[in-house]
């Protein structure tokens, strides 16, 4: 059996329609062009664990005890600093910053520049790190702080606040 289709004008029309359309579509182009701005804000998020440091000494037994401080950066900048000031730390009329008993000492976690590795003693502000590079999701490093005594610091205990400042070059 022998099927046909029969074309009417219409279908005609409308295939022809179809097929003209789509070629003079495809040959007909407009473009528009878009400026796209971004502005990215700088950043520093800084932390530090644990909240307080405990050191426990006498002049026989333990004369020197260290506890370590973690300080962690997040900054999108493209260097940043760390600075500690600290408070007064006596024990009775004794200072123990003056009569440097207490040291810090760090070390830059990559390009910048901290009291390798060495104690310095503490004054009432200490550059912890300076110039370190940034672009970085999670960097830490340590402050190490030692006590030191012997016979000629009293006993007693004596407590100071340390501040840590991050800034950031931009």
């Amino acid at each position: 059996m022998n099927i046909r289709y029969p074309l009417t004008k219409i279908s005609v029309s409308l295939l022809l329609a179809f097929f003209l359309g789509f070629t003079l579509v495809g040959f007909v182009r407009a473009e528009q062009s878009v400026e796209v701005n971004a502005r990215i804000g700088a950043k520093l998020i800084f932390n530090t664990a644990p909240s307080k440091l405990k050191l426990s000494v006498d002049p026989v037994d333990t004369p020197t005890d260290q506890a370590t401080h973690k300080l962690i950066v997040k900054t999108n900048a493209p260097s940043y600093s760390i600075t500690a000031s600290y408070g007064e730390f006596k024990i009775g009329d004794y200072g123990l910053f003056e009569n440097g008993n207490l040291t810090v000492a760090s070390e830059a976690p990559d390009s910048g520049e901290g009291t390798g590795g060495d104690f310095v003693e503490i004054k009432d502000q200490v550059e912890i790190l300076a110039g370190e590079s940034g672009f970085t999701n999670n960097e830490s490093m340590a402050a190490t702080y030692k006590l030191n005594v012997d016979f000629t610091v009293p006993y007693g205990s004596g407590s100071t606040e340390v501040v840590y400042t991050a800034t950031m070059s931009t």
